[in-house]
């Protein structure tokens, strides 16, 4: 799949929901011994599924 440069802006509240739920990621990872996520792969993630509030509350 061909990838495309985007830019987006966002409100405070997603911004640091997002941030939130990277670092949760990166937690996550580095218990367990695993790469770190890409904070770029996180958003494309995110906008693979689409952001629902209830996307940060799935772990």
């Amino acid at each position: 799949m061909a990838k495309t440069r985007i830019s987006i802006t966002i409100d405070d509240s997603i911004a640091k929901a997002i941030e939130l739920y990277y670092r949760e990621k990166v937690k996550n990872a580095a218990e367990k011994g695993e790469a770190i996520p890409k904070l770029s792969n996180i958003y494309e993630e995110i906008i693979e599924k689409g952001w629902d509030k209830s996307f940060l509350k799935k772990k």
